[in-house]
């Protein structure tokens, strides 16, 4: 294939927009850069070999969470990682310039991981209540749930620091 081909000139624009929210969806999810790194690699893969087409961007957004998550919980639930060690504490992201938002992060990171997803996809990637429950499989009140009961245990987390 070549560089002006359509279909890599497509996936390099959409890997431009979306590297950001594909990988941190991955890291946030699974608390290891190497296995986000494969995540990101796996989803534009497929991205690449499907070659969805799609009427609007927000079904490609949503698509490409979408199968984020689900190449998470593959690893996630995988034999193989059933054995790996998630103890070990990922390294911040650089992206974060204060310390508020490295002690936040860090405590979303402690989250179990039901509640880790929703807070992601809401509060760091920008999704309603509705696009979050559709994007899980489950239903918005289980979604919002989900939020008030990570937000208690944030505030909790947060204020013992202080």
């Amino acid at each position: 294939m070549r560089r002006n081909d359509p279909a890599i000139q497509d996936l390099e624009m959409t890997m431009s927009k979306y590297k950001r929210t594909v990988y941190g969806i991955a890291v946030t999810q699974l608390n290891n850069r190497h296995e986000a790194d494969d995540v990101f690699q796996e989803v534009f893969l497929l991205y690449f070999s499907k070659r969805p087409v799609f009427q609007t961007e927000e079904q490609k957004r949503a698509w490409l969470i979408r199968a984020t998550v689900n190449k998470c919980r593959q690893y996630n639930f995988g034999k193989w990682n059933l054995h790996v060690d998630r103890t070990a504490e990922p390294e911040i992201s650089a992206e974060f310039e204060s310390q508020a938002d490295k002690e936040l992060y860090a405590a979303v990171k402690e989250l179990p991981p039901k509640l880790r997803e929703a807070v992601y996809l809401h509060w760091f990637i920008g999704m309603n209540v509705g696009e979050t429950a559709d994007i899980l499989g489950v239903r918005a009140n289980t979604v919002s749930m989900r939020l008030a009961k990570a937000k208690k245990l944030l505030q909790k987390r947060l204020e013992e620091e202080i």
